[in-house]
């Protein structure tokens, strides 16, 4: 009887060993997430370096370094969450026992991978809260759109200086290199007449555009539950800036300025506590240090106003173009008067990349979105 008792109470005390061992097997993360047997991650871009907190798994079990920098988006589904294991742990850079489990394992795409999940996490190596930012039939605006909007919304002639114009905002090399050559220039300037004739048939003032901007974000909100924004700076657009137009919040790209109209109603990033939370999380994972403010990446989508801009009669300098750098003086309205337009702003999507300025689109780390 006494054996049969012991033999139960052994029996109970490994069965709560292993509901222990067991709760183990959940990590949870940086970022505020649960990661379990079963769940499913998803490969992002590799930073300039590579993939450095994944290492694939051959049969033997050996790790080497993923040499493979076209796998973002691949998705792979956690087989197992390993126990401490000094080697395995320090391979994957890890030399000191955490507390808890910081490595899984995953397959997919017919490969193994070992992932150190909370450094992954940081860098992008694996994406946290993937979506795409889209709206229908919405494209990227560009230049050589802005010109052609500008153009449909004063009427201005098209002509052989309009037409050079539209050539060097669509193929500026191109232009540049036929520039030196008269019958090259001619047949050029023929394909592109017609093309912007036809663009200017096609320009459709309810059409939906993006831009790509970058917004500081101010310390969150709890009691509104948003992220404040510091306005929106535009990714794309290298022009040199003219002061009176900025001073207006006009963004001059190129040959034509834009300004939001309705900046004033996008001025916070509604996103809810759990991501925020997961967001500070990260950043305390990720030792980013309290002066490196955070930036988010927005997703701006518009709509051009169909209605001309009337901007001062303020006096300006004018330079000339060239190689002699005249100047002379002229308004701030003659200048760009008819180079300007007003957008509304319908939607804006919102990102936090713990490495802002990262070229191409950002579809991990969503944080939340404003539409009207």
């Amino acid at each position: 009887m006494k054996t049969k008792l012991l033999c139960c109470a052994m029996a109970f005390v490994g069965s709560l060993m292993m509901t222990d061992v067991y709760a183990q097997q959940a990590i949870v993360a940086c970022n505020g997430k649960n990661y379990e047997q079963g769940d499913t991650l998803i490969i992002g871009k590799p930073a300039s370096s590579g993939y450095l907190f994944m290492r694939t798994v051959d049969e033997q079990g050996s790790l080497s370094s993923v040499y493979e920098r076209d796998i973002d988006g691949l998705k792979v589904v956690i087989t197992s969450i390993p126990g401490y294991d000094k080697k395995l742990y320090e391979s994957m850079g890890i030399y000191t026992q955490p507390e808890k489990p910081l490595v899984v394992m995953a397959e997919g795409g017919g490969k193994r991978f070992c992932i150190s999940l909370n450094e992954a996490l940081t860098c992008g190596n694996v994406m946290s809260d993937c979506m795409l930012s889209s709206v229908e039939g919405a494209v990227d605006l560009t230049p050589s759109i802005l010109y052609i909007y500008a153009l449909k919304l004063y009427q201005t002639p098209v002509d052989e200086k309009v037409v050079d114009k539209y050539i060097s905002l669509c193929v500026p090399e191109q232009f540049k290199q036929a520039s030196a050559d008269p019958f090259a220039l001619e047949e050029m300037r023929k394909t592109y007449l017609a093309t912007l004739q036809q663009e200017l048939g096609k320009a459709d003032f309810s059409k939906v555009f993006r831009l790509k901007c970058l917004s500081e974000l101010q310390q969150y909100d709890m009691a509104k539950e948003c992220f404040p924004l510091s306005g929106f700076s535009c990714t794309d657009v290298k022009t040199k800036q003219q002061n009176d137009l900025s001073k207006l919040r006009y963004c001059l790209w190129e040959e034509c300025a834009f300004h939001f109209a309705n900046a004033s109603l996008f001025t916070s990033l509604p996103v809810d506590k759990t991501r925020a939370k997961g967001f500070y999380g990260m950043r305390e994972y990720a030792r980013v240090p309290a002066y490196n403010k955070p930036m988010a990446t927005l997703y701006v989508y518009v709509k051009f106003k169909n209605q001309p801009v009337k901007l001062p009669e303020k006096k300006i300098m004018v330079f000339s173009k060239g190689e002699n750098f005249d100047f002379g003086w002229s308004t701030l309205n003659k200048e760009y008067g008819k180079k300007s337009l007003d957008m509304d702003i319908i939607r804006v999507d919102g990102y936090n990349d713990l490495l802002p300025y990262v070229e191409g689109e950002v579809v991990y780390n969503y944080l939340g979105s404003i539409t009207l």
